[in-house]
């Protein structure tokens, strides 16, 4: 099954589940990439908790600007 397009515009497809493409996620620095995974096993453990939900927005921003 295809994914979405990359947000970063790249063009690739992104796997299900994932939030970018592999080559883009790689260009993400470490920290951010954990901050991504923690605050979205953070939100996922309570999908109702809304600070949770807007930590990982906020942390999936700074990753695609990362990438910008």
């Amino acid at each position: 099954m295809a994914g979405d397009q990359c947000p970063t515009g790249c063009g690739r497809t992104v796997r299900p589940g994932h939030l970018m493409c592999r080559p883009c996620w790689g260009e993400v620095p470490r920290e951010l990439q954990r901050d991504v995974n923690r605050t979205w096993r953070a939100w996922s453990r309570d999908i109702g908790d809304t600070a949770a939900m807007q930590a990982y927005k906020d942390a999936r921003e700074a990753a695609l600007a990362a990438v910008a």
